[in-house]
């Protein structure tokens, strides 16, 4: 037996070494291959949600424009309706505050624009998105109530542009900060940070000038509402 052992001992421990090798190596493909097929579905997942996300961002980008651009009223409106002072004057409304048309329509792509792409937005844009979407609706509101017709409405949205084309900028600025940091994450827009973020942002937006000029009871909005009859007459 020692002399087989003697005799077949090279050949013994070169099979158990090729053996273990073939083992080992079976072994590491097959975990290799797992490893790749995993991180190529990974991949695919993460390029697919990195893709409705960007195309989500551009499509917000694209329809919040509206919110920066404006309507001259010393050009658009009858000069029978303006007084002398404004005559020749650049008198600037905001586009989306021109009819309660557009303040709809503009109210219910917001509106839609968070349901569908919402949970792809940080909260910070989600909350620009919501505090921007309800102003629109309430303002839309106040003056319709108030029996405001669509060129009342144009003037009275004078004093909003810089307000609302502010906020666009910051928007904007809050979305390309989305894309050019990209996130893998959905996002909920519940629980604690998402409700002390609202909190914090909903002291900002109605410290803004359009938030004071639609509910501060002194300004020249609700000030012309109470006063609608007399200056009609």
């Amino acid at each position: 037996m020692q002399d087989f052992l003697i005799t077949y001992q090279s050949k013994i421990v070169t099979a158990t070494i090729s053996f273990v090798v073939a083992l080992f190596t079976t072994l590491l493909t097959h975990f290799l291959g797992n490893f790749k097929l995993r991180y190529t579905e990974k991949l695919k997942i993460t390029s697919e949600l990195s893709r409705k996300k960007y195309e989500g961002i551009t499509k917000i980008r694209k329809e919040i424009g509206i919110l920066a651009q404006y309507e001259n009223l010393s050009i658009t409106e009858d000069e029978k309706s303006l007084i002398p002072e404004n005559i020749g004057k650049n008198i600037y409304t905001p586009t989306c505050c021109y009819s309660y048309e557009a303040l709809s329509k503009i109210s219910c792509i917001l509106n839609d624009l968070h349901g569908e792409v919402g949970y792809c937005l940080r909260h910070t844009s989600v909350i620009y998105l919501v505090y921007i979407r309800n102003f629109l609706i309430d303002f839309g509101l106040k003056c319709k109530r108030a029996g405001l017709s669509d060129e009342e409405l144009r003037w009275v949205s004078v004093p909003l542009y810089e307000g609302i084309h502010k906020w666009y900028k910051k928007f904007d600025k809050e979305l390309i900060y989305s894309m050019n940091r990209p996130s893998m994450k959905y996002f909920a827009h519940s629980g604690l940070k998402y409700n002390c973020l609202l909190t914090i942002y909903g002291l900002y937006f109605k410290a803004t000038e359009p938030y004071k000029y639609m509910n501060d009871e002194r300004s020249m909005l609700n000030q012309m509402i109470r006063d609608r009859n007399i200056i009609i007459e």
